[in-house]
């Protein structure tokens, strides 16, 4: 028997949310630690999923860097389709368009300054007409915050909301749903993000002034880095960042097409 991880809870149930920030570790491999990530949750989670019976589960992965250990646990599983938006270029090197033409596995390489409109367009156009034709009995979100304008750790330049749109909008696809965190190297942008993600998962707005217990808990943060010196005062007395919107570049609309047509063409 596996261990109770967030997956083997939601499977128990015909339906229902499990919320683990801290099992967003898609790195790891069978036999060894990477990228930070010593397990590798979302697979122990999805799993424990496909142990139960379930025999469709959706993985989507927001973290600025490729889902590769997730997609090469299930790539020649016709049970998961993983599809990960990431930086394209960066550390681990892998999840180009064009690679595993044949696998259950969609990759959305996206170029460096990724911004919040670009972000709703491959929601729209290729991550949710592709999670509503896969037509999963569960469905896993892995939402690092290593995507967010303000982390040191990529060059993307999303805002919050654009992630707590992603979660909103995909949270009803199936009817059990895990959301996981993931990277994420900046201690404010990570605690407001998740924090908003909790809120909507709960139907509240998260675009509020956070109360003054979490106010403290923010003020109360440190980072060694030169931003964490000299914090913002909008970092501790808001959850929601300001949108950031930009043009819409060639070369995410190019990824969409490759997304769609590989799926097209697999069926």
């Amino acid at each position: 028997m596996r261990p109770s991880w967030p997956g083997a809870l939601l499977a128990e149930q015909p339906a229902g949310i499990v919320y683990s920030p801290a099992s967003g570790t898609h790195h790891a491999r069978p036999g060894r630690a990477s990228g930070f990530c010593y397990l590798n949750a979302p697979v122990l989670g999805i799993l424990a999923l496909l142990d139960s019976g379930i025999d469709r589960v959706l993985y989507v992965d927001l973290d600025a860097h490729h889902g590769d250990g997730v997609e090469d646990a299930f790539a020649d599983d016709d049970r998961v389709l993983t599809l990960s938006v990431h930086e394209d270029g960066r550390w681990p090197f892998t999840g180009k368009a064009e690679d595993r033409p044949d696998a259950m596995a969609v990759n959305l390489p996206v170029p460096p300054a990724f911004n919040d409109t670009e972000m709703d367009y491959l929601l729209e156009t290729v991550i949710l007409p592709m999670g509503r034709a896969f037509h999963p009995q569960a469905l896993v979100i892995q939402t690092g915050a290593d995507a967010l304008a303000e982390d040191p750790l990529s060059r993307l330049e999303l805002s919050n909301g654009a992630l707590w749109r992603a979660v909103r909008a995909l949270m009803g696809l199936a009817p059990r749903l895990m959301v996981v965190g993931g990277g994420g190297y900046n201690p404010w942008s990570v605690g407001r993000c998740w924090a908003g993600i909790w809120a909507v998962l709960n139907g509240i707005d998260p675009a509020v002034p956070p109360t003054p217990e979490a106010e403290g808990v923010l003020r109360s943060l440190s980072w060694s880095r030169a931003a964490g010196r000299n914090p913002p005062e909008h970092w501790f007395t808001t959850l929601a960042d300001a949108p950031r919107p930009g043009p819409l570049r060639d070369e995410v609309r190019r990824v969409a097409a490759a997304a769609i047509t590989k799926m097209v063409r697999t069926g």
